[in-house]
């Protein structure tokens, strides 16, 4: 008899219906044994402490409850001290330390030095200046006096080139110069630079190829170098690059390095005021200003400068001052570490990332966004800048001077720099001897009277006390490896926990459970597979069975199946 397909279809599904349930209950059942067999094992064997007397079943309930609470409790205050490890190693990463290496100082530049005259404006320039006119406001405005601006309108592009005309120029500023042992054409040493004190005079600052952005209109950008003199692009995090360092002997770097200790082979500077030419001061003295800084960097001659007066000799006594940082921080977050790589953030001004050249190029931007411009010293960070006109003095000044939230905004998004070089000075003054100056230098310099020495002469010498000196070197405060012990340690002291306890949780929480069940399984294989092999046709011997003894025999093997538990003890 030939059972329907249709038939034999509809039956089997119905067998496989009434049978999947009870499956599932044995698996689940199974399942359940054998969780509670492995945890009863884990708790009798593991090497964390607590859990076998909270399993062991011939203890008092009472007892076992203690010893569950004590584990609560214990595993709640390593739970809290992990916490704060983990935040400390998350939150303070760096530390400040010393160097354990001293740094010579003849692998550093010698710093910039920009010195500033006081005075805003030669007299016998600005004399002919009419009350009413562009120029006479505009003098004003750098004498820092009152304004009607109601009676001009200036014209934004001049400001630089008027600056230069009325302002005492660096080679009759800056008369007399020695460095390293050596005289100079001051002429060719120091360079006119506009600041936030008018117009002053440079000394080892980065060429401006290297100092600024290549769309930067700078009109000294192709300033000279004195012959034999090769300027490179130096950097506190690079240094000068090997292949461009040489003996200064042979071919001299610009910046020019430290040539050695002691106030011979320093910087010395005679300065001559022209006290009889002033116009208007910027403070309430005569003399100069004068600001040492590193030499990628901007300087801030009216907030940070040193005055000089004349007829007195100032010795200035260098301390500088540098930051390491270790290169594998670059991995920890900026918030974190608080400082900035110098590929980190690129400005649009400045070539070179300092931490001034970024509050300059932010104070800058604060100026555009509520003035609308920007003061003639400061960064144009887009080409359609405009200088600040006269009305807008009073917009410039608040942001300036009288606006927290602007320096506070600056500060916080130009951190400071992970490799950094700056310089300090302590002043010593004393009166000029005028026995000095009563014979003409050997350069053909001048012949100055007693009186004009004594009102605007000043003599200043530069010069480095120590050879080598320590700087400051950032590093880990706490590593990866020292949290780990740190976690290592808690979980050790408060649970006997280690990383072998991780291996037995995983043994028998998965390794050991999946084995069983892959022992359960070869175990309950259907025999009517083994039936299947033993009725399969052989060459010469082939036997043909009906439907329905096929479906009596599959009914037959399934059920006994069907009632086999796998008992795990």
């Amino acid at each position: 008899m030939r059972v329907p397909r249709n038939r034999q279809r509809a039956f089997f599904a119905s067998q496989q219906k009434r049978s999947r349930p009870q499956h599932l209950q044995i698996t689940l059942s199974t399942w359940r044994r054998i969780l509670s067999r492995n945890t009863d094992e884990f708790c009798r064997n593991t090497t964390i402490h607590g859990l076998k007397y909270i399993n062991n079943s011939k203890l008092r309930s009472s007892d076992r409850l203690f010893f569950g609470i004590a584990l609560l409790v214990v595993l709640s205050l390593a739970i809290y001290l992990i916490q704060d490890a983990f935040d400390k190693w998350n939150t303070n990463p760096v530390i400040v330390g010393i160097d354990p290496e001293l740094t010579s100082i003849a692998n550093e530049p010698f710093p910039a030095v920009t010195i500033c005259n006081l005075n805003q404006a030669l007299a016998e320039r600005v004399e002919h200046f009419s009350n009413d006119s562009v120029e006479f406001a505009m003098l004003q405005l750098l004498c820092r006096r009152k304004v009607d601006v109601e009676l001009v309108k200036t014209n934004d592009s001049r400001w630089e080139e008027f600056i230069l005309n009325i302002s005492q120029p660096c080679n009759s500023m800056v008369i007399h110069c020695r460095f390293g042992a050596d005289d100079y054409e001051c002429a060719r040493l120091f360079h006119p630079i506009v600041t936030d004190e008018g117009l002053c005079c440079v000394f080892n600052m980065l060429h401006p190829r290297f100092m600024y952005r290549k769309r930067v209109p700078y009109s000294h950008r192709n300033i000279s170098l004195p012959e034999g003199f090769h300027a490179v692009n130096w950097h506190a995090e690079l240094g000068y690059r090997k292949r461009g360092f040489q003996p200064d002997g042979d071919n001299p770097l610009y910046p020019r390095r430290a040539q050695g200790t002691g106030e011979s082979l320093g910087l010395s500077l005679t300065l001559d005021v022209q006290a009889d030419a002033y116009y208007c001061s910027s403070s309430s003295s005569i003399g100069f200003k004068i600001a040492l800084h590193s030499p990628n960097e901007s300087p801030n001659v009216r907030e940070t400068g040193v005055l000089l007066a004349p007829g007195m000799e100032t010795k200035l006594r260098i301390d500088p001052s540098k930051i390491l940082t270790e290169k594998h921080l670059r991995n920890v977050d900026r918030r974190s570490r608080r400082c900035l790589f110098h590929n980190e953030l690129k400005l649009r001004w400045f070539a070179h990332y300092t931490q001034r050249n970024c509050v300059a190029e932010c104070l800058s931007g604060w100026l555009i966004r509520h003035c609308g411009c920007v003061t003639f010293y400061m960064p144009r960070l887009n080409a359609n800048d405009t200088i600040c006109p006269l009305h807008k003095r009073e917009c410039v000044e608040l942001i300036r001077f009288r606006t927290i939230i602007a320096m506070e905004s600056c500060l916080d998004e130009c951190l400071p720099s992970c490799f950094d070089l700056s310089f300090s000075a302590i002043a010593y003054s004393t009166r000029i001897s005028l026995d000095g100056f009563r014979e003409t230098p050997s350069n053909g310099g001048w012949n100055f009277t007693d009186a004009y020495v004594e009102r605007s002469v000043a003599v200043v010498n530069m010069y480095f006390k120590d050879p080598t000196f320590r700087a400051n070197k950032q590093t880990e405060f706490i590593g990866f490896s020292d949290f780990l012990s740190g976690v290592g340690g808690l979980m050790g002291l408060f649970l006997g926990f280690s990383f072998l306890s991780i291996a037995e949780c995983v043994y028998f929480a998965l390794i050991r459970p999946c084995r069983t069940c892959s022992e359960i399984r070869q175990l309950n294989q259907p025999r009517v597979h083994q039936m299947n092999l033993k009725r399969s046709p052989t060459p010469g011997n082939i036997r043909y069975i009906s439907a329905a003894d096929w479906f009596q025999a599959e009914l037959a093997h399934q059920q006994p199946n069907n009632r086999q538990h796998f008992n795990p003890a």
